[in-house]
C-alpha cells in the first residue's frame, strides 16, 4: 500500500495535467444528450440491447455493460453519466500508460504527455463521445494502448509472456470494439524501430505486429461466423472500387476532417511532421530505417484503418476510420524517439522537434474549439428535436380534440430535399443527426419525448409521391395529413 501511495505522488503532476486536459477537451460532453440510437436503446431497454450488441454487433463486452446496466435496476439516464465517467477514466488511464512508455526513452513529462495525447485523442476520436457506449469504445482504446505497451516491452526483452499479454489484450479489443484495433498496429510502429539494430529486425517486429494483428481479426471472424451470426460483417469481391472508395476518401478526408478542423490545416500539419522525420533522420546514423518507418506508419495507417472498407462492409466516417487520426502524433512519437536527447551537433532534429511541437499546438487548440462548437450543437439537436416532436404532439392533439377521432399511428415520409440536421449546426458525417431523420428513431423520438406508445404505419405511396414533390425548410402545418387513425407526417 505504502507502495502505491509513493507512486501516486511520484505521478502526481502527471495524472493532474492529463486530467485537466481531459476535462478541457470532454468535459462539456458529460451532460446528457441522445445519439439517434440511444432511443432504440431506451424503448428496448438495456437487456434487450446487451443481446442485440453482442448477436448482432458482436461487442459482447460492452453487450455485459449493458447486461450490468439492466441487472442494477437503475434508470435509463443514468447510464448516460456512468457511461461519461468512465470513458473519461478510461481515456486517460489511455494516455498516462503510453505516456508511462515514452518515459522509458527520457523524454520531458509535458512532451509526454502531448505526444500521447495527440496520439490517442485524435481529431476523429469526439464520434465515440456522441453514442451513450462512448465506456466501451474508451475501454477498446485503453485495451488497445495495453497491447502497445505489450509489443514494446516484447520488443525490449524479447519475454514471450509479452507477447500472450499482447494477444490477449488485442481480443479483448475485438470483442469491445473491433474498429480500434489499427490504433495499436499505428502506436507500436515507433517503437518496432527503436528496438531494431538493423533491417532485419526491424522487419521482425513488424511482422510480430502484423500476426498479432492478423490473428485477432481472424478471431473475430470466426466470431462472427459461428458465434454471432450477425449480418454486419459483410464482403465484397469488387476489391479495385474499394481501393479507389478507400483513396478519394483518404483524401477527401485528410482535407476535410469531416469539418471538424478548417479544411487543409489537418493535412498540413501531418504532412509537417512526415517532413520533419524525414529530414531529421539525415542526422541519424540509420537513416534508411527512419525514413522507411515514416513510410510504413503513412501505410498502415492507411491500410488498417480502412480494412473495413477495404473488405466491402464499412464506410468512411470518423468512429469506423478513428485510428487513422493517429498517424500525425505517430510521426511526433517517432521524431523524439529517435533523439531522445540531441547531441549539439544535431541542430536540424532539434529545430523539428521544437517545430514539430507547435504544429501539435496548433492542431490541439484547433481541435479544442471544434470540439467543444461540436458538443454544444449536439445539445441544440436535441433541444430543435424535442420542440419538433413536442409541435408534432400539439398538432395531435388539436386534432383529435376537432374531430374526436384518436391517432394511434404514424407513417413517415421525406420532401424533395431532406435534412439531417438544422440550420448553422454541424452537419457532417453521423456525429449530429436529428432522430426525426432516422428510421430506427424517427417514431421512437416522438413516444419518448411524448410520453406515447404509437405505433409505425406503412408509408401509402400517394403520399410518397405527394410529399417528394415539396421542399420544405421549416415546420408547416402542411407537413401533417390526418386519414382515420393515422398521420401521415413529411420530415423535411
Amino acid at each position: 500500500m505504502n507502495r502505491f501511495i509513493e507512486k501516486f505522488r511520484s505521478e502526481r503532476s502527471v495524472f493532474f495535467k492529463i486530467g485537466i486536459l481531459i476535462l478541457l477537451y470532454f468535459g462539456a460532453n458529460v451532460y446528457f444528450a441522445f445519439a439517434t440510437d440511444t432511443y432504440a436503446t431506451f424503448s428496448g431497454g438495456f437487456l434487450s440491447s446487451a443481446i442485440d450488441m453482442t448477436t448482432r454487433n458482436g461487442r459482447p463486452i460492452i453487450g455485459f455493460i449493458y447486461l450490468l446496466h439492466s441487472l442494477s435496476g437503475l434508470s435509463n439516464e443514468s447510464f448516460y453519466t456512468i457511461s461519461s465517467a468512465l470513458a473519461l477514466v478510461f481515456l486517460a488511464a489511455a494516455v498516462w500508460l503510453y505516456q508511462r512508455i515514452l518515459a522509458k526513452y527520457q523524454l520531458g513529462e509535458n512532451t509526454r504527455i502531448l505526444l500521447s495525447f495527440v496520439a490517442i485523442a485524435n481529431i476523429f476520436i469526439i464520434e465515440y463521445f456522441m453514442f451513450i457506449e462512448k465506456c466501451g469504445f474508451m475501454l477498446a482504446v485503453l485495451l488497445n494502448i495495453a497491447a502497445v505497451y505489450c509489443a514494446e516491452s516484447f520488443f525490449a526483452s524479447k519475454r514471450f509472456p509479452y507477447l500472450i499479454a499482447l494477444q490477449a489484450f488485442l481480443i479483448l479489443v475485438i470483442l469491445t470494439y473491433p474498429g480500434t484495433i489499427a490504433l495499436f498496429v499505428i502506436l507500436s510502429i515507433p517503437f518496432a524501430l527503436n528496438h531494431s539494430k538493423n533491417l532485419k529486425a526491424y522487419i521482425q517486429n513488424l511482422f510480430c505486429i502484423g500476426l498479432s494483428y492478423v490473428f485477432s481479426v481472424s478471431v473475430d471472424l470466426l466470431a462472427f461466423k459461428f458465434i454471432f451470426k450477425s449480418s454486419r460483417i459483410s464482403y465484397s469481391n469488387d476489391l479495385v472500387s474499394n481501393i479507389e472508395t478507400v483513396i478519394r476518401g483518404a483524401i477527401e478526408y485528410a482535407i476535410s476532417t469531416f469539418d471538424i478542423l478548417p479544411r487543409f490545416l489537418f493535412l498540413t500539419l501531418t504532412a509537417f511532421l512526415f517532413a520533419a522525420v524525414v529530414i531529421s533522420a539525415f542526422s541519424h546514423k540509420n537513416k534508411f530505417l527512419y525514413i522507411l518507418n515514416a513510410f510504413v506508419i503513412s501505410f498502415a495507417a492507411l491500410v488498417f484503418s480502412t480494412a473495413t472498407i477495404l473488405q466491402g462492409s464499412g464506410w468512411w466516417s470518423t468512429r469506423t476510420t478513428y485510428p487513422i487520426a493517429s498517424v500525425a502524433g505517430a510521426f511526433a512519437v517517432q521524431l523524439f524517439l529517435s533523439f531522445p536527447s540531441i547531441p549539439a551537433q544535431c541542430q536540424k532534429a532539434r529545430l523539428a522537434q521544437r517545430l514539430s511541437l507547435l504544429a501539435i499546438v496548433i492542431l490541439l487548440v484547433c481541435q479544442y474549439f471544434s470540439f467543444n462548437k461540436i458538443y454544444i450543437d449536439k445539445y441544440k439537436l436535441n433541444a430543435l428535436d424535442a420542440y419538433r416532436c413536442h409541435y408534432i404532439g400539439q398538432a395531435i392533439q388539436d386534432h383529435q380534440e376537432v374531430t374526436g377521432e384518436t391517432i394511434k399511428r404514424i407513417a413517415f415520409y421525406k420532401d424533395h430535399t431532406p435534412t439531417y440536421s438544422y440550420p448553422d449546426l454541424y452537419a457532417q458525417g453521423d456525429l449530429i443527426v436529428s432522430a426525426l431523420t432516422m428510421e430506427w428513431s424517427d417514431l421512437l423520438s416522438i413516444n419518448y419525448y411524448l410520453g406515447t406508445s404509437y405505433e409505425k404505419a406503412v408509408p401509402s405511396d400517394s403520399y410518397i409521391e405527394y410529399f417528394a414533390s415539396k421542399d420544405w425548410d421549416q415546420l408547416s402545418q402542411n407537413q401533417f395529413i390526418f386519414d382515420g387513425d393515422t398521420l401521415h407526417l413529411c420530415i423535411y
